[in-house]
């Protein structure tokens, strides 16, 4: 029992330390970075590659697990419904990610116009203009993922399709 009900508070300290890093804007929250400063829980990089951003995967995940809670609280209603609304609006329509051999032979990828495509999110948007971003080892930002270096584009998942399944599950859930 002892060791349940210490379970049960390092579970709700980690929801509230979700909660606490939930991104807000405007005073709506929206999604959550992929990794957030241990002190100022502010976005943070890692890998020079992973800047500071709105992140489609990341948050996916974390928005999945506070619908799992069988008694959420009003904040994690509020954090669940402001997660679901920033992946309705930054979704990426009609696009898909193709796979192709370069003039060297090296597998590569690009992005594609193709109508009817799964919906795709961008793994990393931009925490002014909610607009997915590229970045390569040099940690520059760019806004077309043909920018980046060949081994980036091929071996970094820039797209994800993870919010999908949050945006299925919701109407049941709310």
């Amino acid at each position: 029992e002892k060791r349940l009900d210490r379970a049960q508070q390092a579970f709700d300290a980690g929801i509230a330390c979700i909660l606490a890093t939930q991104i807000v804007v405007e005073g709506v929250p929206t999604v959550w970075c992929a990794q957030h400063h241990k002190d100022t829980l502010e976005p943070v990089k890692a890998r020079a590659y992973e800047l500071p951003s709105f992140s489609g995967a990341e948050s996916a995940g974390i928005a999945l697990l506070l619908m799992e809670m069988e008694t959420p609280s009003k904040a994690v209603i509020r954090a669940v419904e402001g997660a679901v609304a920033w992946f309705e609006a930054n979704k990426q329509n009609d696009i898909a990610l193709e796979w192709f051999e370069d003039e060297h032979g090296d597998p590569d990828r690009r992005v594609v116009h193709k109508k009817g495509a799964t919906l795709l999110w961008g793994r990393f948007c931009d925490l002014e203009t909610m607009q997915p971003f590229f970045s390569g080892r040099d940690g520059i930002k760019k806004w077309s993922m043909v920018e980046i270096e060949r081994e980036r584009r091929a071996g970094y998942a820039w797209y994800t399709d993870k919010p999908a399944a949050v945006l299925k599950r919701y109407p049941e859930w709310r």
